[in-house]
């Protein structure tokens, strides 16, 4: 693998970001800290996988009640 990722930890901080990363990674080795643990280099596919799990699941729609007049 040559092409690595730069995450930066969000709101959620360092801690969460990394667990986070590590749940979605193969191997533990994919995910790396840099910068004394301020960001983290993370194979593409680790990227790929922890942005779609972050994104909120659609809210269904609800829609009023007809009446029968």
């Amino acid at each position: 693998m040559t092409d690595w990722v730069t995450v930066l930890p969000g709101e959620a901080g360092v801690q969460k970001t990394a667990i986070a990363l590590l749940a979605v990674a193969d191997d533990p080795a994919h995910v790396q800290t840099q910068r004394g643990g301020a960001e983290f280099l993370v194979a593409p596919y680790v990227a790929d996988r922890y942005n779609t799990a972050r994104e909120p699941n659609p809210r269904p729609r609800r829609r009023a009640k007809k009446e029968d007049d």
